[in-house]
């Protein structure tokens, strides 16, 4: 079972019925009986003992804790759930999301019978996840109107309506996309944690290693001892028991730096695994403007901790046990002392012990002492052949090594010299380039004209736009919203639901791209076959024959519309092959759900390679091909087309990407090589 989250200062648990959770700066929660009941106005977090003065922090709800009670409750909990619909005491057994009530089984009954509330979201209990508590927030102003705007300047959510008013001159963009970049940063600031607490874990496990080492090293060393001095009890039991003294107080003080290097560790990984935990929750239960107002705590917490410096790399010394002149201690002793008669002469014969010993005593003492240096020697010579085996290890180690870094020289004066000789070959043909736009070389090494990428500068024709139709607002979009002005008719589209490029592309010789970037919103549920954008090429004559150019002799393009086969948002590919037939490649489904309200960024590029004749439709943000058409018709000049349908089912605002704007990743260059060829 899940556990319930408790209040930092009390450590009651929360619950769905009780005080409301408060965030603390620390991102720790406090119940609001202990806020209102602070002593002197100061709370002391107990997790983190960080005080907070509340008269000079304004605390706010912790959204996140709230959710997450919620579904803790109704996953664990859900008998204390009681129907709110009618408050008549029954037990609850789903939850709508729209009304955000419990519903017992009548009120579910009666609920899904009323016009008002048949379409709303009713989980049972069981099928609540996190994602499925997220409500659609609407503006306290304009309260028929969604927040579905963030404006950058005043940092606040706001709606369409709102925008028109105080924040009309503001820096506005989607809601979606500011929670997705805050989505970003807050994952990252979690990965950084994250690689901050694999660091530390890392480090805490090198010094439990270390300290159950000393704990080895103690055990070896008092066996080696209790071993050595066994042999010598009767003359060495002192100097045993003052070496194991030595031996503890250098282990109790190598165990004590460890331990306070381990403290002060797990310190530090505590309070980065309690900030991880929330970034978590936070991804998890946050809705979209908590999230933005969350993100400046949670990365001053999370730089707090990153700039906190990590202790020191320890170098603990390990202790040996010197055993040097224990040969030469045995010898001794097996000569030292012997029964003597005390006279006059004693001074003189007492330096000389040998004297008292007789021949054979004397060669047995001689011949056991040479075995000692014999043992000795043979030991450092073992030693010595060690050393040269590393030695010998490390030099061909170095050899190696020095031969790879001679490989990677030559290969890098190889790479130059291609390099070289294919800047000078592309300058060759690259000296009647267009100037606009930027290019791009698909495969390094290759100096072949075909393998030259040329991202265009297109431009929108704004006087060939039909304005009956459609609209170039100032800021460039494409929108599917007729002209508030009354347009010219000469020379403008007058079929065609949008416009073309200013001019048709070039005949190059090299692979051609642009991109197009469109905001699309449903107004509704789309009917079936309702089209939504359009984007392509088409011959000069066939520009304005149709409200579209899907299917219509040489024109090539990738439709966004409502499709019966899937039942969905599909992006369909045509080319036109004779006059009256169109051929229809497969459909892919796309990611915008058909539901009213909905909204999405659409994300496309188009190649076009007049040397190959073919086109490739590329979805930008799945970094996938859509279709590859490699039967182009390109005697005649193409002309890119751009189309906008239906403002009464959908809103919709296409941006051209083009020139150096393109972000052109190395992937998406070897994407478009394997279409090409």
């Amino acid at each position: 079972m899940d556990t319930f989250p408790k209040c930092s200062v009390c450590h009651n648990e929360f619950t769905l019925k009780g005080p409301v959770p408060f965030l603390l700066p620390c991102l720790h929660a406090v119940c609001e009986k202990c806020v209102t009941s602070a002593a002197g106005g100061v709370i002391s977090c107990s997790t983190c003992q960080r005080e907070v003065n509340l008269t000079d922090t304004s605390l706010q709800k912790n959204a996140v804790r709230q959710k997450e009670i919620f579904h803790l409750t109704v996953k664990h909990r859900p008998t204390e759930l009681l129907c709110t619909h009618e408050d008549d005491g029954n037990q609850a057994v789903c939850w709508c999301q729209g009304c955000e009530e419990f519903l017992c089984e009548y009120c579910q009954n009666m609920h899904s019978s009323f016009k008002l509330s048949r379409n709303h979201a009713v989980h049972n209990f069981g099928d609540i996840t996190p994602q499925n508590l997220e409500n659609g927030t609407h503006c306290s102003i304009h309260e028929r109107y969604p927040l579905d705007l963030f404006d950058k300047s005043c940092n606040m959510c706001i709606c369409s309506q709102c925008r028109r008013g105080k924040h009309a001159d503001h820096e506005v963009g989607y809601l979606d996309e500011a929670a997705e970049e805050v989505t970003q940063r807050i994952e990252q600031h979690g990965k950084d944690l994250s690689a901050l607490l694999s660091r530390q874990q890392t480090h805490l496990q090198s010094i439990r290693q270390d300290t159950q080492l000393a704990n080895r090293t103690q055990d070896t060393l008092r066996k080696t001892i209790e071993h050595t001095f066994r042999s010598l009890r009767s003359q060495l039991d002192q100097r045993e028991k003052e070496l194991l003294i030595d031996l503890e107080c250098q282990t109790r003080d190598t165990k004590a730096t460890l331990h306070a290097l381990e403290a002060s560790c797990e310190e530090h990984h505590a309070r980065c695994t309690d900030i991880s935990g929330y970034i978590q929750k936070c991804l998890l239960y946050a809705s979209t403007s908590v999230l933005l107002q969350l993100e400046t705590t949670v990365e001053g917490m999370t730089r707090t901790c990153l700039e906190t410096p990590s202790p020191e790399t320890h170098d603990v010394p390990e202790a040996v046990f010197n055993t040097n002149g224990l040969s030469k201690l045995k010898s001794d002793m097996s000569g030292f002392g012997n029964i003597t008669t005390l006279t006059e002469d004693s001074e003189e014969v007492t330096p000389e012990d040998k004297q008292t010993q007789t021949n054979d005593d004397y060669l047995v003492d001689l011949e056991q002492k040479h075995k000692m240096e014999l043992a000795k020697l043979k030991s450092n010579i073992a030693s010595d052949n060690e050393r040269t085996e590393q030695l010998q290890q490390l030099t061909d180690k170095l050899n190696a090594e020095a031969n790879n870094m001679k490989l990677m020289l030559a290969e890098k004066d190889i790479t130059c010299q291609v390099a070289s000789e294919t800047i000078h070959h592309l300058q060759t043909f690259l000296i009647d380039f267009p100037t606009e736009g930027c290019v791009h070389l698909l495969k390094i090494g290759v100096a072949d004209r075909r393998m030259v990428l040329h991202c265009l500068r297109l431009k929108y024709d704004k006087d060939r736009a039909n304005l009956q139709k459609v609209h170039i607002n100032t800021e460039g979009h494409l929108i599917n919203r007729k002209s508030g002005i009354r347009p010219a008719v000469k020379g403008r589209l007058m079929e065609y639901s949008g416009t073309c490029s200013t001019v048709p592309l070039p005949r190059a010789g090299c692979p051609q791209y642009w991109e197009m970037k469109s905001r699309v919103c449903l107004d509704k549920t789309l009917p079936e076959d309702l089209l939504i954008l359009e984007v392509g090429v088409c011959q000069e004559e066939r520009r304005d024959v149709c409200h579209c150019i899907g299917g219509r002799p040489a024109s090539y393009s990738m439709s966004v519309v409502h499709c019966t086969t899937h039942g969905g948002i599909c992006r369909t590919t045509w080319m036109g092959m004779t006059y009256f037939v169109g051929m229809y490649l497969p459909c892919l489904p796309d990611t915008l759900p058909n539901s009213a309200g909905a909204s999405h960024t659409l994300h496309y590029g188009v190649a076009y390679d007049d040397a190959r004749e073919k086109i490739v439709f590329i979805d930008v943000k799945e970094n996938k091909v859509i279709s590859t058409i490699d039967i182009v018709d390109s005697s005649q000049p193409l002309w890119p087309m751009f189309g906008v349908y239906n403002p009464g089912d959908v809103t919709v605002s296409m941006t051209l990407v083009v020139g150096s704007d393109i972000n052109m990743t190395e992937e998406k260059k070897a994407m478009i090589v394997k279409a090409l060829l």
